[in-house]
């Protein structure tokens, strides 16, 4: 039965036979025969059949487990619970569904509650923590059936299937053609006055979708997705010309980005500007499969240069356009805090973000400078490393922090040493500055989409955020951005590894008693970490779960 939208049935049939069957028929009748795998009758008699049921499973991106109330503690005919036999086929059957990271449903029948944990074998304990679906007698019956095929159909919607994302239902074409028009376009810049040299096109590279099906090209504007999967053709071209017209389309960028560095400010001090900043963002399903990768390029990027104690230090910054975005979560999302203020429209102007939290190799440079306000501890961190965030800083520190980092940037401007574009007032970003740059748009629970998991972030992941695998709980920080995935901004660590100090708007309260965090840490479950979440926690604390990130003021790229 290699059926891609196929649902395995797992049940006891000395206890759910009836209930079971009626389940049956309406998921046949509404899927069809042959993608509903009910009964084992049919394994041929001397086969192994742990393997025959691992590869019935296997071909089932869905798996029903029908709880019934005596499903715990049935018993074989000696006596012995089944689920504490390894060869028990339920046990094998979700065995592994869980260990193929198939989605495993709870179907609880017959008023059954959900296992605890601590009642579970080790290799089960994971269905504990699985969202289930009660399914009881009538009059409810086929009112409980029809939540439950609408939410498999939701699964056939975006799981990925044999390497093939049924999500990307329209294959791309013609991408190449549409990149070399966009460049030609841009070669004409009296059809063009938005597009200057400096917001120059990147060509990045090519993703293949689909086990090879479909081709999908996206590039960066500043802040921007220049194209959306919406406006990928329905039909796919002709791909033999495809180096072809790649290395046309190279040969134009090149030919075009020659006279990049002319629209920089001429000064005798101004530093050529580092390459394109390039990074990838990925985006999950409630159960943590990848259904999209996406490259990126922008030239909205700058690096600032300190002197550390053991040489050059850079801190990088990204520019990101200001807008509209919905602040706040629903109170449908999981995790959902009625004391947190309800949903508005909040507005940001554009600004510079650290594409890192602070790390200790960029606190120790700048706390090696002159004393603004408050002493500074050079190496205050619990966890050691330069490229670690620094932590047990707090929320005064974070902002003497950012001070000593303004007076440098002055004073070399002063010198004649800008940035460009120029940056000021570097601080703690505001709280609607910070949910803005971590949720690029996104209006998912994390900027990941449904879900998070411990292959994308550092938090701790021993309890599920919705259907994803149980995760890791690493109990210490990471070095920023080793998971190699930034959000569409281009921001690193948004979710987890330290919480971070925000400043209240227009940074005015700087002796205000509490003040608020975002973001989650290591420590914090993943609920915790979503673009929502908020904390607040006495100015003065130093906790090594705390650390910060810093914005500034500057011209920015004009969103397209």
């Amino acid at each position: 039965m290699n059926n891609a939208k196929a649902i395995f049935i797992s049940y006891r049939r000395s206890n759910s036979t009836d209930i079971t069957g009626r389940i049956y028929d309406r998921l046949a009748a509404h899927f069809g025969e042959a993608s509903v795998f009910k009964d084992v009758d049919s394994i041929p008699f001397g086969v192994n059949f742990r393997h025959h049921l691992e590869q019935a499973v296997s071909y089932c991106p869905v798996l029903l487990a029908i709880i019934d109330p005596n499903w715990l503690e049935a018993t074989d005919n000696r006596g012995r619970l089944k689920l504490a036999n390894p060869s028990d086929w339920v046990r094998v059957e979700i065995e592994t569904a869980l260990k193929r990271d198939r989605l495993v449903i709870p179907v609880l029948v017959g008023d059954a509650m959900l296992p605890n944990e601590t009642e579970l074998p080790d290799s089960l304990k994971a269905l504990a923590y699985r969202q289930s679906a009660p399914v009881r007698c009538d009059p409810d019956f086929h009112r409980d059936l029809d939540r439950l095929i609408h939410r498999v159909e939701e699964v056939f919607s975006s799981l990925v299937v044999g390497g093939a994302s049924t999500a990307v239902a329209k294959p791309a074409a013609n991408l190449i053609d549409e990149l070399v028009a966009a460049l030609a376009k841009a070669n004409q810049p009296a059809q063009t006055p938005t597009l200057s040299r400096r917001r120059w096109l990147r060509l990045m590279g090519l993703g293949v979708l689909g086990g090879g099906s479909a081709v999908a090209m996206r590039y960066r504007e500043p802040a921007l997705q220049a194209l959306a999967t919406v406006d990928i053709p329905a039909t796919v071209s002709d791909l033999s010309t495809l180096p072809k017209r790649v290395q046309q389309a190279v040969d134009q960028l090149d030919s075009s980005s020659a006279s990049w560095a002319t629209d920089a400010p001429s000064s005798s001090a101004a530093t050529e500007p580092p390459g394109p900043y390039t990074y990838e963002s990925v985006n999950v399903n409630e159960f943590g499969v990848k259904v999209a990768q996406v490259k990126f390029a922008t030239s909205a990027y700058q690096e600032l240069m300190l002197d550390g104690p053991h040489g050059p230090v850079i801190l990088p910054l990204v520019a990101i356009a200001g807008g509209q975005f919905v602040f706040g979560a629903p109170p449908t999302e999981p995790g959902y805090d009625p004391s947190h203020p309800v949903q508005t429209i909040a507005t940001v102007e554009s600004f510079w973000m650290s594409i890192y939290p602070i790390t200790q190799a960029q606190w120790q440079a700048v706390a090696m400078l002159p004393t603004a306000n408050l002493d500074l501890s050079p190496t205050p961190a619990q966890v050691k490393g330069d490229d670690h965030p620094v932590e047990q800083v707090s929320w005064p520190e974070a902002m003497e922090w950012c001070d000593r980092l303004s007076r440098l940037i002055e004073h070399r401007a002063g010198q004649g040493i800008a940035t460009q574009p120029p940056l000021s007032n570097l601080r703690l970003p505001t709280e609607a500055e910070w949910e803005y740059a971590c949720r690029a748009k996104t209006t998912t629970p994390f900027h990941t989409g449904l879900t998070l998991t411990t292959g994308l972030a550092n938090y701790n992941g021993s309890q599920p955020y919705r259907q994803e695998p149980v995760g890791l709980f690493r109990g210490t920080t990471t070095a920023v951005g080793s998971f190699g995935n930034a959000n569409d901004f281009g921001l690193y660590d948004m979710h987890g590894n330290v919480l971070e100090w925000c400043s209240p708007i227009g940074d005015a309260r700087r002796s205000a008693t509490w003040q608020v965090v975002r973001g989650g840490s290591w420590q914090s479950p993943a609920e915790q970490c979503r673009s929502a979440y908020r904390q607040g926690l006495r100015a003065d604390t130093r906790s090594n779960q705390v650390g910060f990130r810093i914005v500034a003021t500057g011209r920015t790229p004009a969103p397209s």
